[in-house]
């Protein structure tokens, strides 16, 4: 009878295993033995697998009995034995990297958060635009369209708007995922990110995380995003201008 799962890469896939650090019960390890490979385990012995574990570039798969025999997959017969390795979990073997963040140094190689294009369409949330031409667009919209608003603005004149419908400006559109608000038509890598960054940068749920196209971000407080009048676009202006 099985146990478990085990899942083997090319070492050189190591950067993979981002995508499955928010899979609960993962642990890792290099074979001293068989240089090149990664082990992965702690995957249950029946039913389907996570899609991020499914979507790794697995070199071999086995089921693991309670003798720690090795039985490829769809195969009565073992055909090795699971080698002594040093397992560690899955978020220590590769530890999360942010662009911009500073994160405790960690030894081990790590994963590099990274934005890639999305294959899903999703609704904007949020706009970047500029202060010039949130104040041009503010002076003369419906008030209609400005009460469903919120907006901070940066020392460097950026403007950030929240809600919906978005006012039809120039800028960059964003899309809202577990409090992370991502360039419009782009995702994670490895999606499950999601939820793993929201937990360790923003545990108190007081802010967003606006992310750039290039991966780094910044953290806009929840009490920085004002409603929207057209008194205070205006006087926002001013205060620039002077």
């Amino acid at each position: 009878m099985m146990t478990e799962r085990i899942v083997v890469l090319a070492a050189h896939d190591r950067e993979t295993l981002g995508g499955v650090r928010a899979v609960p019960g993962l642990q890792a390890a290099e074979a001293a033995e068989a240089a090149g490979q990664l082990w992965l385990r702690g995957l249950p012995a029946t039913g389907e697998l996570p899609l991020a574990v499914r979507a790794l570039p697995a070199t071999a798969a086995y089921g693991l009995d309670a003798a720690g025999r090795l039985f490829p997959t769809g195969s009565l017969t073992p055909t090795a034995q699971l080698p002594a390795l040093a397992w560690q979990p899955i978020r220590a073997f590769v530890p999360l990297e942010l662009p911009t963040a500073a994160l405790p140094a960690q030894a081990a190689p790590r994963y590099r958060v990274r934005l890639a294009p999305s294959a899903r369409a999703e609704a904007g949330a949020a706009l970047l635009t500029t202060l010039a031409a949130w104040h041009e667009y503010a002076e003369t919209a419906p008030e209609i369209r400005l009460t469903s608003l919120r907006f901070a603005v940066a020392a460097d004149q950026r403007v950030l708007l929240l809600g919906t419908p978005l006012p039809p400006i120039s800028g960059q559109e964003h899309w809202l995922s577990e409090g992370l608000l991502l360039p419009a038509g782009l995702d994670f890598e490895a999606p499950l990110l999601s939820t793993l960054l929201a937990q360790q940068l923003n545990p108190a749920g007081d802010a967003v995380l606006l992310f750039a196209v290039d991966g780094s971000w910044e953290r806009v407080l929840n009490v920085d995003l004002l409603p929207v009048t057209r008194s205070a676009v205006r006087l926002t202006a001013d205060g620039f201008s002077e």
